[in-house]
């Protein structure tokens, strides 16, 4: 017999009620956030999962209680009390669970990190799940995990300046996770002088700007390599060191976000395919379902129907 639900706690009931059940078309998930604002925080205990969605939003899944599983990219984490998972915009993800537990939902809109050229660094992206917990950031963890529990209370609370109090701290924790991460690579790096360390982020940061400068050109790895001096060996080791991805998945992602705000132009679906630097509209159809979960014109269906609720 499963478990029923836990009812919530009086403090962790939403200051701003929200206006009824999740919305879903499809997989893609509608978020609702505080009204005039570009937040929803959940305490959430029930004993159930949620099937495989995926949304505008950065969210962020902290595990207070018991267990969770969460299938994200094709990759499985299974999260202990503590740990924190960061999931990027449009990325299909599930999560799995069937015991009581808590944990703590995050959505927000981060368009606001744009306007930071470093979070174009390549130690500060999160285009691909992000895990934090004390195994992987011993160091900084117990700081990071504190913060976010001061986002809840804080979004709890219901003060004034809630939100731009919540942004702030959320910003100071993307730059402590930003700094570990670029520590920890040149810890992981073969033996180079502090100054070659520096040269070599300083490289990858440059690239990063260019090829979200140049995404729409026929980029080629060895373009690339040669673009910030190493040969595409040496190149694609480091590469996947300081994103965690590869360089084709990299340009790939990026592509698929342009083009995903260009399906809401009136424009022909072809035509976004070679503009976001595609070379025929297979190839963009397939990595498009592969990022989002539904084909190009699914999507601006759905996006259309956004926009009239």
């Amino acid at each position: 017999m499963q478990p029923q639900n836990q009812k919530i706690p009086a403090y962790y009931e939403q200051p701003v009620q929200r206006s009824g059940e999740r919305r879903l078309d499809g997989t893609l998930e509608y978020v609702e956030f505080v009204p005039e604002s570009h937040i929803r925080i959940y305490y959430n205990n029930k004993t159930e999962g949620y099937a495989a969605h995926h949304h505008d939003a950065m969210e962020i899944i902290i595990c207070a209680e018991n267990k969770y599983t969460v299938v994200a990219n094709n990759k499985t984490y299974e999260l202990n009390a503590g740990d924190i998972l960061i999931l990027p915009p449009h990325m299909l993800h599930e999560i799995i669970c069937d015991s009581p537990g808590v944990r703590f939902i995050f959505l927000v809109d981060i368009e606001l990190f744009n306007y930071f050229q470093e979070f174009k660094s390549p130690d500060i992206d999160f285009s691909e799940p992000y895990l934090c917990n004390a195994t992987l950031h011993s160091e900084i963890h117990q700081q990071v995990y504190s913060y976010f529990m001061q986002m809840t209370d804080i979004y709890f609370s219901n003060n004034i300046f809630w939100e731009a109090s919540i942004y702030a701290l959320l910003l100071q924790t993307m730059i402590m996770l930003g700094r570990d991460h670029f520590y920890k690579n040149a810890e992981r790096a073969e033996r180079i002088s502090a100054d070659n360390q520096k040269e070599h982020y300083e490289k990858f940061s440059n690239l990063l700007k260019y090829i979200d400068a140049n995404y729409a050109e026929d980029l080629t790895l060895e373009q690339a390599a040669n673009y910030i001096g190493f040969s595409k060996y040496h190149f694609s080791r480091l590469f996947k060191q300081h994103t965690h991805t590869t360089f084709y998945n990299y340009l790939c992602r990026k592509r698929i976000q342009t083009a995903q705000s260009m399906l809401a132009l009136d424009m022909p679906i072809t035509d976004i395919a070679f503009q976001t630097g595609f070379n025929n509209l297979t190839t963009f159809c397939r990595c498009f379902k592969k990022y989002t979960g539904c084909s190009p014109t699914e999507y601006r269906n759905k996006f259309c129907h956004k926009t009239i609720h």
